[in-house]
């Protein structure tokens, strides 16, 4: 142990101000090394509860999730954008899932009016999906309960009144999907990538320098010391 620590005196000795210039070289390259910054990132965020007229698709969180991210979505509603756009909005959109039936959609792109555009055109096809189909539900509805009404009263009268109501209970209780928060550019969240200042790099420069000099003194030593075990 002795032997170690001379030999570390005296290798510390030796290189000392190698050591120290390198540290100093360091430190002022980290000061003066021009560092560009990155371009700021704003996420934008919408909600909505799903609508419930049984059409999985479009009432299921788990089935939205995966068709707001999928190519098929895109490629029926922007159908000339779709090829170039959809790699960029699959990295950029997260689509995620609530309580009672409610999905949050968030957006970043590095403008927030950009953010906010895409995401709100995304939510207004998916909207606009969702009210057509709610509709052909609440049509079919509507006109088996005009086909009861107009039936003539007859020995199975008690089985129609039984499924009318069903009929009449289920259009009161069918819904479309809700918007509760649209993508606001005024709300968007600054996520800006910050470059180290010059002290903080100067400083960075210092710890690498004294890092490397303690592995060029301590290692040789060590390695010898194991050598002759």
């Amino acid at each position: 142990m002795g032997q170690m620590i001379q030999a570390l005196k005296d290798r510390m000795n030796k290189y000392i101000l190698i050591i120290l210039a390198t540290t100093v070289l360091l430190g002022v390259m980290g000061w003066w090394l021009p560092v560009g910054k990155e371009e700021s990132s704003y996420t934008v965020e919408a909600s909505l509860t799903l609508g419930n007229y049984k059409y999985p698709e479009l009432n299921n969180p788990k089935r939205v999730i995966i068709k707001l991210t999928s190519a098929p979505f895109y490629k029926e509603h922007f159908a000339d954008l779709w090829e170039e756009k959809f790699d960029e909005i699959s990295t950029k959109l997260n689509v995620t899932a609530g309580t009672d039936n409610m999905i949050t959609l968030s957006y970043s792109d590095h403008s927030k009016e950009s953010a906010a555009k895409v995401l709100n055109e995304i939510i207004i096809a998916f909207m606009a999906n969702d009210q057509a189909k709610f509709q052909q539900k609440q049509k079919i509805i509507q006109e088996s309960i005009e086909s009861l009404n107009n039936e003539k009263v007859g020995p199975e009268a008690l089985v129609d009144q039984r499924f009318l109501y069903e009929q009449k209970t289920a259009l009161d209780e069918i819904k479309p999907a809700f918007l509760i928060k649209k993508a606001d550019e005024n709300n968007a969240i600054n996520t800006e990538n910050r470059a180290f200042n010059s002290k903080e790099r100067a400083v960075l420069g210092v710890l690498l320098g004294v890092t490397l000099g303690f592995l060029w003194i301590v290692f040789p030593v060590i390695f010898r010391e194991g050598s002759y075990e």
